[in-house]
């Protein structure tokens, strides 16, 4: 089968056309995949008035007319799909699943489109699940990050392949388009393990929103790097207790990340220049979040330690910490905080 076959084989739609959403949609349009992307109004006027352009730290440069992205903010597309990527924040995966549910098909010989979850968190893919009994539903996991720099320009500042749950083969044609569009991507039976590895990665989303600098600058920084230090082993102490062993997402084994975070800057360097490739664009999507004034993902990543260290009786002070500073920077509506390294380890109690 040729590649413009592939192609215009599935019909896929973006559900929740933010950063993550734009980027994945706007890769597979650019090799011409059938893609819609259902968003808000603001991303579709920004694509309608220039396109939609993508770049990488790599060196992509991509950019798309807006007569070649449909972008629309109707969910009636999704009758018509044969993949749904969910891409929605995770506190709107509940009413993201209603909305799927709308467009059952009542056919009982043609089959439900499958569904994807390209979120963050470990939730998602079950509530999905538990809303979607009649679909095939399948747990997603996007490792790197993508910032929106305005004007329809999503700029994907880190390294990492996509992972997808696929335990029947029906992802085979999806994965096949996301490989031609320079996406690659890791196909497992059980996505378990690898969410809870990049849910340790993403604890630094709040520590990075908090400091209000670029992912490079605050990790390039051992004063914030002991914040995450304390905050890892915090989370890696709560999965041991509920018995959750957490998979590498990268090149960093989980329980090594700790100390790596504390290692000195000439050697944190040299570790990480060999372990993640981070442009000095990129920032983390809870930056995002507060910069525009919209409700983070924190109860989903600090707050998901927070709860599990309830369950299995085990402290989590700093990861509370940061759950409470980004739940006071959410309410006071003024973008990040700012707060300087030694503010966090105060916050947090770090001697």
């Amino acid at each position: 089968m040729s590649k413009i076959e592939i192609a215009n084989k599935a019909n896929i739609v973006i559900l929740g056309a933010g950063s993550i959403g734009c980027y994945l949609g706007g890769c597979l349009l650019s090799i011409g995949a059938n893609v819609t992307l259902i968003g808000r109004a603001r991303l579709k006027d920004q694509i309608a008035n220039g396109g939609l352009t993508l770049t990488d730290w790599r060196g992509r440069n991509t950019k798309l007319k807006p007569a070649d992205v449909n972008f629309t903010e109707s969910a009636e597309v999704m009758a018509r799909a044969d993949y749904i990527l969910v891409c929605v924040k995770s506190g709107d995966t509940q009413e993201a699943a209603s909305l799927i549910a709308q467009y059952e098909n009542s056919d009982p010989l043609k089959d439900n489109p499958v569904v994807i979850s390209f979120q963050n968190g470990i939730r998602n893919g079950r509530v999905l699940s538990e809303c979607l009994p009649n679909y095939t539903v399948m747990k997603g996991m996007v490792p790197f990050n993508v910032l929106g720099q305005g004007d329809g320009h999503f700029h994907c500042g880190t390294e990492g392949d996509l992972c997808i749950e696929d335990k029947s083969g029906q992802a085979k044609d999806l994965v096949g388009l996301l490989e031609m569009a320079n996406l690659p991507v890791k196909v497992f039976k059980d996505l378990s393990s690898v969410q809870w590895g990049k849910l340790l990665m993403n604890l630094n989303n709040a520590v990075n929103a908090l400091s209000g600098r670029p992912l490079l600058e605050q990790l390039n920084d051992s004063a914030y790097r002991k914040v995450m230090a304390v905050v890892l082993k915090e989370a890696l102490a709560t999965m041991k207790a509920a018995g959750i062993e957490p998979a590498k997402t990268g090149k960093v084994i989980p329980k090594l990340m700790p100390y790596i975070m504390s290692l000195p800057n000439f050697l944190f360097e040299k570790v990480a220049a060999a372990t993640l490739k981070i442009d000095p664009q990129a920032r983390s999507s809870m930056y995002e979040d507060l910069a525009l004034n919209r409700k983070t993902e924190v109860d989903y990543l600090n707050g998901e330690i927070v709860a599990l260290g309830e369950a299995h009786h085990v402290s989590t002070p700093a990861n509370t910490a940061i759950l409470k500073l980004i739940k006071a920077a959410e309410s006071a509506n003024d973008g990040s905080p700012m707060l300087s390294a030694a503010a966090l380890q105060h916050a947090i109690a770090v001697n």
